[in-house]
């Protein structure tokens, strides 16, 4: 624990000191440099009515009263500009109170109980990346980037949805807010057509697991990352219609040559395919999104094999993987506030959310395709803006496992959050 905080306060201070460096560095040099400093982050409490094993049981978890209380993420975000058309920016993201140590029971491999230590948290390096604007249709960026897959991907603050935790259909099938190191080419085509083009490290299969799909294969337990198989990702949004935006995003890459014993299947590619249609409205007074999700695995059954007998040393899922995975979700909100007040700052949305996902949606060989994994999702609440940067969150979502006509007991969650963001430093 003294470790972990002290690297925790270590990443600190030294993203405040560079940053220090360059004010600095702009006073004496008296260099016209444009900076940014921000951040944003939540505070998050949850109460949920049932167990968190859903093996306890034939029907699943058992009903129970627990509660948790947790700081998701806080992000520290840097931007600077060397010039005009060059510019700097860096993420540092602070997940679950930053590093550490902690003990987890283990329900989802193979139903049995085993303890795991693992970290507590991270301290996470999200982006850090430089980018050349040649033109507003070319722009060119190398380093470390989010990939341009999903809804997450581009809205991932928390005023950008309405959940006190991000949408379960996305971040239970695809990393959420998704990084990776590589090369971008982006840019505006045609005065209302956004693209993303991108050449990225490869996912790492022994993460790959029957519960998350292949969320876990991001790479982040070893010290380097294995770019052996590289992916590509391409993203296209149009907002030639007023508050109005859709698009398409996809992703192909190998993931066989990325494990940490690549001999493993050595005769067998991994590749993974995703692609999906998103949609998102917003007018200040009336918010919708929705989110189409479909990803393929190719030799599905053969890294379930092979995963079934990797060292727990690894502490991977080593769970079946299935074929395919599915996911979507629709949510709309309305100002209420409007009807009352024209001119007030404040906001009011009552909203609504349907989620559909499936990690294990299609399988292949010997792989069994436990209904457990199919999920439906219906939440409600309410998001209070007291400012446009701040948001204080109420709802109540109610989780139907196995399918509506399922035998499963049903998961109901209620959750509180505060959520911001801001630029605390601008010169």
């Amino acid at each position: 624990m003294f470790i972990g905080g002290y690297l925790k306060n270590s990443f600190i201070i030294f993203f405040l000191a560079f940053l220090f460096i360059i004010i600095c560095v702009q006073e004496v040099t008296g260099q016209s440099k444009k900076i940014k400093f921000g951040g944003y982050g939540e505070i998050l409490y949850r109460h949920f009515d049932y167990g968190p094993n859903q093996r306890a049981s034939t029907s699943g978890s058992l009903p129970d009263s627990r509660a948790e209380v947790d700081i998701p993420r806080f992000a520290l975000t840097l931007e600077s500009y060397f010039t005009e058309d060059i510019y700097l920016e860096a993420e540092v993201e602070f997940e679950h109170l930053g590093t550490g140590s902690a003990l987890e029971l283990e329900y989802e491999e193979f139903g049995e109980y085993e303890f795991e230590s693992e970290k507590g948290g991270e301290v996470l390096l999200e982006e850090l990346h430089i980018t050349k604007i040649f033109l507003d249709e070319i722009k060119l960026r190398v380093g470390r980037f989010y990939v341009p897959v999903g809804l997450l991907s581009r809205a991932h603050l928390p005023t950008d949805y309405f959940t006190s935790v991000r949408p379960e259909s996305e971040s239970q099938i695809i990393p959420a807010v998704w990084s990776e190191t590589g090369i971008e080419v982006f840019g505006k085509l045609f005065g209302s057509i956004n693209y993303r083009a991108q050449v990225v490290n490869g996912l790492e299969s022994t993460g790959f697991s029957s519960e998350r799909w292949i969320v876990e294969g991001h790479q982040d337990k070893f010290e380097f990352i294995k770019a052996t198989n590289l992916a590509v990702a391409l993203r296209l949004d149009y907002s030639g219609i007023d508050n109005f935006l859709f698009g398409v995003s996809g992703y192909y890459g190998n993931s066989s040559g990325n494990r940490p014993k690549p001999e493993d299947m050595q005769d067998f590619d991994g590749n993974v395919g995703i692609a999906d249609f998103h949609a998102a409205y917003n007018s200040d007074d009336f918010i919708a999104r929705g989110l189409i999700l479909y990803g393929h695995l190719e030799n599905s059954d053969i890294i379930s094999q092979r995963n079934s007998s990797i060292s727990r040393n690894i502490q991977a899922p080593r769970t079946p993987v299935a074929e395919a995975a599915l996911s979507y979700y629709i949510e709309a909100g309305y100002n209420v506030l409007k009807f009352f007040d024209d001119e007030t700052s404040l906001k009011l949305f009552p909203f609504g959310r349907y989620e559909y996902y499936n990690s294990m949606e299609q399988v292949t060989g010997n792989v069994f395709a436990d209904p457990r994994f199919r999920r439906n999702l219906i939440t409600f609440g309410i998001n209070f803006f007291v400012l446009p940067n701040l948001v204080l969150k109420a709802d109540y979502s109610m989780r139907g496992v196995g399918g509506f006509d399922s035998n499963y007991n049903d998961e109901n969650t209620f959750g509180l959050s505060i959520g911001f963001y801001d630029w605390f430093v601008e010169f």
